[in-house]
């Protein structure tokens, strides 16, 4: 397949966006239709993309020398688009029930679309600019989404987004000024370019990747600068969905992959002071996020808290820069995609069915909405690591790379830690939903209290068995990863 077509993936999505708006729709179903083809046909061409790789190298421009915008697809690459492919049209059949309790759908649906485009961007990009111009056009495009409601609240929470991201953005600036000065990551090359040079002081180049990694990092919400995501929980769940499980955080740790693996090299990062502290402050999140998980009584506040755990896990791998700890991290970033989505799907359901957002006001609603209750069963289940789930295969590939390590000896601590942490706060959900207490009275619990249609319950049941899918057939992908992280793909 020709290079000329990985513009498609980007260039479809911002033609969708712009039509959404524009055309004078007879219907909403009209439009849903348009929407979801749209979505439907830029999932058929990264699936294509996917199966038939260009194998040259798109440069749509150069700057100057050492500074090509570029689009390439490699095995990386691959991994978040066929991610983003799969999970965002199911996210835009949910999102069709779910706003349509909800005002300005028109413009809701043209940046949701638009997004899609500028993630896509990102796992296509060939280099370290394209990939940091992408990831800021992000910033800009899920802004509105976060926004949506226009409250009080969402307002907080577009700025506090704001400032957490322009943040990061400027220390990941450092690091992307600093590798094209150096005239290395021109191009993602496994292993990085970027070593010690003679007459280049180490430490510069330690504190250029931490910076980065601080950078990219405030999207992956990495401990202490995670306090943009319970915020963003404010906006309509499709989108919390998104940000929360595949686009903004998992674009975090995609960036953060890139940098350490593709631009820096891993050998000369592996026992430095940089390598020490971010794995720290990984291990630091891991506990920190899965306590707050337990603490917290807002159901989606509760899966963010979550979320800012589990991504640390993906990280974790990451950082023991070792093939066998990419191959973990891989691992996990799609099990997790797979089952925090659908977690934060149910978490919706409830609250479109119920307008009930705390803990302590589901008492029962299992007997209401089996449907979503069994399905939130199932995903949570997966999440604790129930084998041959998702989840499992995930903890298990990190748990294999961490005995390897000696770095990674404390890393298991710190993950079965976690792993009891989620366990208590996913099964007391459970236990809310369908134990309530004696002589509670399930009748006025559920009064007027129904499971949502079917453009919510398909995405939540497809998701369900697809959390365990992926573990029971895992080994074909663990394959695909490790073929990635030993540099075949």
């Amino acid at each position: 397949m020709s290079e000329k077509f990985l513009l498609l993936p980007v260039l479809l999505p911002a033609l969708a966006a712009l039509m959404i708006p524009a055309i004078n729709f007879t219907s909403r179903k009209a439009r849903n239709i348009f929407t979801e083809c749209a979505v439907l046909l830029n999932t058929l061409v990264i699936v294509l993309l996917v199966i038939y790789p260009p194998a040259n190298t798109l440069i749509l421009f150069r700057m100057s020398e050492r500074a090509a915008f570029a689009l390439r697809l490699d095995g990386m690459g691959m991994v978040f688009a066929v991610l983003i492919a799969v999970l965002w049209p199911l996210t835009t059949l949910y999102a069709f029930e779910y706003m349509s309790h909800e005002h300005r759908e028109a413009s809701f649906f043209g940046w949701f679309v638009l997004t899609y485009g500028v993630v896509a961007g990102i796992a296509l990009s060939s280099n370290l600019l394209t990939l940091y111009l992408f990831y800021e056009v992000m910033t800009l495009t899920t802004l509105p989404l976060v926004m949506h409601e226009m409250d009080g609240r969402a307002r907080y929470a577009g700025r506090k987004y704001l400032i957490y991201s322009v943040g990061g953005a400027a220390c990941a600036f450092i690091a992307l000024t600093y590798t094209m000065y150096q005239g290395g990551g021109e191009f993602f090359t496994l292993g990085g370019t970027l070593g010690v040079w003679p007459n280049e002081p180490s430490q510069m180049l330690l504190w250029a990747w931490f910076l980065g990694f601080i950078g990219f990092g405030v999207k992956a919400a990495v401990f202490p600068f995670h306090g943009w995501l319970p915020s963003a929980s404010v906006a309509p769940t499709p989108v919390t969905a998104l940000l929360h499980a595949v686009a903004v955080v998992k674009a975090g740790v995609f960036a953060v992959t890139r940098l350490t693996w593709y631009v820096f090299e891993p050998e000369t990062l592996s026992g430095t002071w940089a390598q020490y502290a971010a794995f720290a402050m990984v291990c630091i999140t891991i506990v920190y996020g899965s306590s707050m998980a337990l603490a917290t009584q807002h159901l989606k506040r509760r899966f963010a808290y979550s979320t800012i755990s589990q991504l640390s896990y993906i990280l974790l791998g990451v950082l023991l820069l070792t093939p066998e700890g990419l191959v973990g991290a891989l691992t996990h970033m799609g099990g997790h995609a797979i089952m925090k989505i659908n977690l934060f799907f149910c978490a919706g359901a409830v609250l479109c069915q119920t307008e009930r957002e705390y803990l302590f006001d589901m008492r029962g609603l299992g007997l209401g909405m089996p449907k979503t209750s069994l399905a939130l069963l199932v995903s949570g289940l997966a999440l604790c690591g129930l084998p041959p789930s998702a989840g499992f295969m995930g903890k298990w590939e990190l748990g294999i790379a961490s005995a390897a390590n000696s770095l990674g000896h404390g890393g298991i601590a710190v993950l079965m830690i976690s792993a009891v942490l989620t366990v208590l706060y996913v099964f007391s959900i459970f236990s809310i939903f369908i134990m309530p207490g004696k002589n509670f009275d399930f009748k006025t619990a559920n009064e007027g209290v129904k499971d949502p249609g079917i453009e919510m319950l398909l995405p939540l049941g497809v998701l369900a068995v697809g959390a365990f899918i992926y573990g029971l057939y895992s080994e074909p992908l663990i394959n695909f990863f490790t073929r990635i992280a030993n540099g075949i793909i």
